[in-house]
């Protein structure tokens, strides 16, 4: 779902939102225990530019959901534009592209105060930083504005196929980054200034466990699903419960916003099995939730 978003470097530096994730799923790694320990030793080694955040796991199931529902004149305008239909291949381009464009830092959030009923674009889109030169000028900083904002540049037939191109990948991206709730509320950077345990454990890989990055990354491996099982299943939740797949950016972010305080953890707090068995169906229902209307904002851009 991020931040996943928030960014990806050690959560000691004030300035970088931490979130990341390892992909489990190892040839000969059949249980869940020993695919957590393989993550976290690669976790340990890898270099932040291999490490992604709602996890790169999570957003390629998003993408697997969405590509299932675009119908046939979509895909075909995606192949002509892409050259093939792969969501979940583009779903993690903005994280591994991230430290090359500094002025997408605060496209894939939206920080609403923990306290505010809900979304105020003037509020929240417009965040004038000292550190970000970009974001004195942009008065679109946040995802609930980029996810309209590139949506209109993937629907342009006067754009260049290299912007509508870009355009799709943000897009693909930012429905995701915006269904996890930490990625909509302010409060202690979005959860990564919240230490926690997670399993009993105050380290995940060579950082503190931070709220961010169980909601990123951790509940979703303690699973211990593969991407296709996850997709199957979600496939499944899908075609029982038939979650609520309407609204706009701005819904998607107050929903996330009321996400993030019903299931906030104060600082020192433990994700542990109670914690993980109330609150796993919020990551199904948000990841599902998010490739339906992916699907949706792809079927109306380019089903014309």
């Amino acid at each position: 779902m991020a931040n996943i978003g928030r960014s990806i470097l050690p959560a000691h530096d004030a300035n970088i939102r931490p979130g990341f994730e390892i992909s489990s799923r190892i040839a000969g790694v059949g249980t869940t225990p020993m695919r957590k320990v393989i993550a976290l030793l690669l976790l340990a080694v890898l270099p932040c530019s291999q490490l992604f955040a709602w996890g790169a796991k999570g957003h390629r199931i998003v993408g697997d959901i969405a590509r299932s529902r675009l119908t046939p004149t979509t895909r075909q305008n995606l192949i002509a534009l892409l050259g093939n239909d792969d969501l979940a291949t583009i779903s993690t381009w903005e994280d591994e592209v991230r430290r090359d464009r500094p002025e997408s830092y605060g496209w894939h959030f939206v920080d609403i105060p923990k306290d505010a009923a809900g979304f105020s674009d003037e509020r929240d889109c417009y965040r004038p930083d000292e550190r970000r030169p970009s974001s004195k000028e942009d008065h679109q900083n946040c995802v609930v504005d980029r996810i309209t904002f590139f949506e209109k540049v993937l629907a342009d037939k006067s754009k260049s196929q290299s912007e509508r191109v870009e355009a799709l990948k943000w897009v693909v991206h930012f429905v995701g980054d915006i269904h996890q709730p930490m990625h909509a509320i302010n409060e202690g950077r979005g959860g990564n200034d919240i230490h926690v345990s997670e399993f009993g454990s105050p380290q995940c890989g060579n950082n503190a466990c931070n709220l961010h990055y169980e909601w990123d990354t951790g509940l979703l491996e303690h699973t211990g699903r593969s991407e296709q099982e996850y997709v199957a299943y979600l496939e499944q939740m899908i075609a029982a419960k038939k979650p609520q797949a309407g609204g706009t950016p701005a819904d998607w972010a107050n929903e996330s916003l009321q996400l993030a305080k019903r299931v906030w953890l104060e600082n020192g707090g433990a994700v542990d099995q109670t914690y993980y068995t109330a609150n796993i169906g919020i990551v199904d229902e948000r990841l599902a939730q998010a490739g339906l209307r992916l699907a949706a904002v792809l079927n109306d851009a380019l089903g014309h």
